[in-house]
């Protein structure tokens, strides 16, 4: 038995005590539950039967701050433009006059 199969069977095994007893509150202290925990793993099991009761892929969280990879590929991208060489000053230009 796969590790998902276990959990989805784990889950489901505090979704029939509840039922049978009419007390969710007793069924999730005897499987060491939230109430919250019931309800969700119930929904997820009423709109997609055992499968639902599987564990959940990761979420990948999307950065709203990550540069668009448009944006990276023109910064990465060689620079084709020649550079001009800096303005050129007479050195005499900058010494100090006087003795």
């Amino acid at each position: 038995m796969k590790a998902e199969e276990k959990a989805a069977k784990q889950r489901l095994s505090v979704l029939e005590p509840a039922k049978a007893l009419g007390n969710v509150s007793g069924a999730c202290r005897q499987r060491d539950m939230t109430r919250t925990q019931f309800y969700e793993y119930k929904r997820r099991f009423q709109t997609h039967g055992v499968e639902g009761l599987k564990d959940l892929p990761p979420i990948h969280h999307h950065n709203p701050f990550t540069t668009p990879q448009a944006v990276v590929e023109r910064i990465l991208a060689p620079n084709h433009f020649s550079i001009r060489p800096g303005i050129r000053y007479d050195s005499g230009a900058y010494q100090r006059g006087g003795p």
